[in-house]
This record gives structure tokens, C-alpha cells and sequence, in this order.
């Protein structure tokens, strides 16, 4: 087993699909130089839809996963970063006002920010939830001033913005015991599309505006990003899955033969083929099926998933500013045509996201590795601002700074 050198810091991401489970590894020495080295895939066991169905089940799935990850690369793993998908997840806006002085401006300081953060993220959650993320969309300072950072501008009155993305605390600690049970720490739990959206993206692209879309296994999530700043988040219960029923069922093809069937022959531009047919192997011998039954039996399923795009990102307050245009992952972002129908669709240019090179079909394991590399860039960042403020004097003047803002 290899060990990490001296500098070196290794993140491993987790990514709890309702059909596979994915692990990744990620090593660094600062926000310049990550390294992929190497992700592993194992069918997922013990979840049932959006719960726990069988935790020792789950427990020994995340084991195989990670030691599967673990012998690929020779590198030992402890801590683990769980990501979970839009099944897991519900999505919430909340606000927050605060006062600031009763007479008179002061300046706004971090101290001030922190509280509109932690009141909104109180009057936004339930008893039975936890916050994975808080996105500030934007704070006002006064009702007039519009700001991004409002540390250092005078105001009477802040107010804050958030886009939050929540889950239910009792799956949560059910996915924690899970991890611990597997005999692994658990890190982070985060998102895991918005873990996509940072590595299959750039700043210049999001900054620019662009639509991103994370298509699962059973749900799709669509993220929207302007200037930056995650704006809009929507859940499709639409995936990958709709598109396998549908073959198996029209076709009555066993759901493992109706995926292979999809990967290979599966079009998503509308009727091709004609009376042309494949041959398809079953256990008693091989099967002619018609290229045309195939289109016939996804083409409503593609029909509605491309409309929900449509109306969510046409009908987006931010559409006419999406400048970088939709940027696609995961597995169904393969499905030939699908990108040239959202294209027409939206008016927009759709290109899929590679999150690295030198991995094939990299788009399915975005999520994943995001995971990995999120985790190991707010680390570094976090410890840049530890250095920045490492003398005391420093830490001591800046808490009397804000403790005077506070009260005068």
C-alpha cells in the first residue's frame, strides 16, 4: 500500500447512485495541481429510491467501492466525501433581514453577514432537515443597494438572499452509520451535481452564464449559473431509467438486455432505421429486433424529458443572459442526438462537460470526481485564510474591529 509524501493531500469522493455507486481519488499538493488517480464503479445495493433500504447491504456496497478505488490505486483512504443526488435532495428559497444600527449608517462587517446567513438558514429548514449548502444569491443593503459582498458598505439594514439545498436529516444519519459501518470516516456531504457542475465547468463559463445539466440514473438536475453565482436549481424526476422501461417494456426485453440495447442502438432523434433490424442475443439464441421499434419505444420518453428542459431554461429569468449555453454530464448526455435536440429546443449551444482527460466517457463520472476536487479546494482555500491570519495581533485587531461595528 502506498503512502502519501510529505505536501501531499488525498480527497476521496463517493457518489451514492440509485444504480451505481462511484468512488474516486483525488491527490494534491495546492489548487494548481490535482490528479485524478483513479475512480471504481460497483452496482449499488441497500437503497431503495431515496432511503435506506438494507443497511448492512449499503455498508458492504460503499466497502467494495472504496477498496475496489483503494487497490486500483495503492493509496489508503479513511475519509470519505459522500455525494448525494436529486432523489436526496430538495431545493428552497430563503430570506433573511437584519438591522443594523438604529440611527445612522454603520459598515457592514463579516460578523453581520454571518447572522443575515444563519437566520435565513434557520427560517428555511424543518425540524426533520439539514443544510448540505446555503448559495447566497444576493444581499441588499438598505433595499436600494444590490451587492454581492456587502462587507464594508454603510448601511441601517441588511438583507440576504440564499438558495438552499436541503435533505432529510434521518437519511443522512443513516448514510453516516453506513460509511462508519464500511470502517471509513465520512467528510463532507455535498450535492453531488453542484460537485459536477465546478469541474465540468470553468469560473470564465459560469461567470459568463450557462445552464448545467446533471443527467442520473433516475432524476436529472438543472443548475443555472449568472455572474458566478448559482441562481436557480430544478429537479427533473426524469433519468436514464425512463429511457431502459421504456425498451424493456415495449420490446418485453428484460430491464439488463434493454440497457445494453439503449447504450448501443438507442437514438434520440426521433424515428430511424426503418424495417433494418439488430440482431440481440437471449438465452435461447438470437433475437431480430427492428431499429424502428426501438425509436418508437423512446421517443415519447425523449419528447417529454427535452420539453421539461425546454420550459425550466427558456422559461428561466435568467435564459437571455446564458451566454456560455448548456453544458451536459452524466450517462444520458451520451444518448446519440440528445444534445442537437436540446440545442433546438433551447436556441442554445449544448456542449458536454469533460471534467478530465485520459478517462473514457469522463462525462458519467463528473460527479464524482467534483466530489473528490471540491473537497480538496475548500481545504486549501481554507488554509490560505488560516495563513493570511496567523499572527495574533492580526485575529485580536480584527475581532475588536467588528465588536466596535457591532455596538457603535
Amino acid at each position: 500500500m502506498i503512502g502519501k509524501l510529505k505536501g501531499e493531500k488525498l480527497s476521496c469522493g463517493l457518489d451514492l447512485g440509485v444504480q451505481t455507486m462511484k468512488a474516486s481519488l483525488v491527490r494534491t499538493k495546492d489548487s494548481e495541481n490535482l490528479e485524478l488517480l483513479g475512480v471504481h464503479e460497483v452496482k449499488t445495493a441497500g437503497l431503495r429510491g431515496p432511503a435506506v433500504s438494507d443497511l448492512n447491504e449499503l455498508s458492504d456496497c460503499i466497502q467494495k467501492a472504496v477498496s475496489g478505488l483503494i487497490s486500483k490505486t495503492g493509496y489508503k483512504v479513511k475519509l470519505v466525501n459522500v455525494g448525494l443526488g436529486g432523489d436526496l435532495i430538495g431545493v428552497r428559497e430563503s430570506g433573511s433581514v437584519i438591522p443594523l444600527v438604529d440611527h445612522g449608517n454603520k459598515v457592514i462587517s463579516a460578523l453581520d453577514v454571518k447572522k443575515v446567513r444563519h437566520q435565513a438558514r434557520m427560517l428555511g429548514i424543518r425540524l426533520e432537515e439539514d443544510i448540505l449548502h446555503d448559495f447566497p444569491r444576493f444581499y441588499k443593503v438598505d433595499d436600494v443597494n444590490t451587492a454581492i459582498n456587502p462587507v464594508g458598505l454603510y448601511g441601517r439594514k441588511l438583507c440576504g438572499q440564499f438558495l438552499l439545498v436541503i435533505t432529510n436529516m434521518t437519511k443522512l444519519r443513516n448514510i453516516a452509520k453506513a460509511v462508519n459501518q464500511a470502517g471509513y470516516e465520512l467528510g463532507r456531504t455535498y450535492f453531488s451535481s453542484y460537485a459536477a457542475s465546478q469541474v465540468a465547468t470553468t469560473a470564465k463559463t459560469r461567470s459568463q452564464g450557462v445552464a448545467f445539466i446533471d443527467i442520473g440514473s433516475t432524476s436529472t438536475s438543472v443548475l443555472i449559473y449568472q455572474d458566478g453565482i448559482l441562481q436557480q436549481i430544478e429537479i427533473i424526476s426524469w433519468g436514464g431509467v425512463n429511457v431502459t422501461q421504456s425498451i424493456a417494456g415495449q420490446l418485453s426485453l428484460v430491464l439488463d438486455l434493454a440497457e445494453d440495447i439503449k447504450k448501443s442502438h438507442a437514438v434520440a432523434v426521433g424515428v430511424l432505421g426503418g424495417e433494418e433490424e439488430i440482431l440481440v442475443k437471449r438465452e435461447t439464441g438470437y433475437m431480430p429486433i427492428k431499429r424502428l421499434g426501438i425509436s418508437q419505444a423512446i421517443g415519447p420518453e425523449i419528447e417529454r424529458f427535452v420539453a421539461q428542459v425546454k420550459k425550466i431554461i427558456t422559461e428561466s429569468p435568467y435564459y437571455h443572459h446564458l451566454n456560455s449555453g448548456v453544458v451536459m454530464v452524466g450517462g444520458g448526455s451520451l444518448l446519440p442526438g440528445l444534445i442537437e435536440r436540446i440545442e433546438e429546443a433551447t436556441n442554445l449551444k449544448v456542449t458536454t462537460g469533460v471534467p478530465t482527460q485520459g478517462l473514457n466517457n469522463s462525462v458519467v463520472y463528473a460527479g464524482v470526481i467534483g466530489l473528490a476536487q471540491i473537497n480538496t479546494v475548500e481545504s486549501l482555500s481554507a488554509a490560505a485564510n488560516r495563513q493570511q491570519s496567523t499572527k495574533w495581533t492580526a485575529r485580536v485587531s480584527n475581532a475588536f474591529k467588528e465588536l466596535y461595528q457591532e455596538y457603535f
